[in-house]
């Protein structure tokens, strides 16, 4: 018994070749991640964590260039990591405006403060030069002993009567007048005392009965 063999099968194109399975491409190969990509966005995410921080933030403003440089030219050579570039970019570009931003205020607030301590020198200054006139006044209704303050040191005067003494002093004064009555038995003794201060009364004060006492004191600035 003989055998027929199968004649090959012909078509287009493949010129009475056996037909058979198709080409192998293998699976499709990925791009690999440009590393101006990467470098973009660490340096952009540096550039955002510096930008909040006065003073170093000038840090920021050289990291978001150079980050913008490479994420430009990552997305113009299309070497891949095209994401990475785009989120690089843009932190790049919030960091330049933070920092600006973060400077702006801490720049106002260094004005601000150095304005307040210039206003407050100043101030210092003239109170310190200012000329201040302090009127001590006594009242007592009977033998007393009057102690008072006066730029070349304290003072000490007996009286019998009413006391006033006019003091002229510059720069911040401490005004002190006290009267004690002499007349120890005497429990009608009525004593009283008053300081003014530039033509203000800033101080006053009363005492009665035996060994009474008054005490006033002030300050001018």
């Amino acid at each position: 018994m003989s055998t027929t063999p199968t004649p090959p099968v012909s078509g287009p194109g493949n010129y009475g070749m056996p037909a058979g399975p198709g080409p192998s491409y293998g699976p499709p190969v990925s791009r690999p991640t440009s590393t101006l990509a990467i470098i973009a966005l660490v340096l952009g995410a540096l550039a955002l964590i510096f930008s909040f921080i006065p003073l170093v933030n000038f840090v920021a403003f050289a990291l978001a260039i150079a980050s913008i440089v490479c994420a430009v030219v990552s997305l113009i050579r299309r070497s891949g990591g095209k994401s990475m570039a785009i989120i690089g970019l843009a932190l790049s570009v919030v960091a330049f405006i933070s920092a600006i931003v973060v400077n702006i205020v801490v720049a106002t607030a260094i004005s601000s403060a150095s304005q307040a301590i210039s206003k407050g020198l100043e101030t210092y200054s003239a109170q310190a030069s200012a000329k201040h006139t302090i009127e001590y006044k006594v009242t007592t209704n009977a033998p007393a002993t009057v102690h008072y303050w006066a730029p070349d040191g304290t003072g000490q005067t007996d009286v019998s009567a009413d006391w006033t003494k006019d003091i002229s002093s510059t720069g911040f004064t401490s005004a002190l007048v006290s009267v004690n009555s002499s007349d120890y038995k005497n429990t009608a003794a009525a004593v009283s005392c008053e300081i003014i201060i530039d033509g203000k009364s800033v101080a006053k004060n009363t005492g009665s009965g035996a060994s009474a006492s008054a005490s006033c004191n002030a300050t001018a600035d």
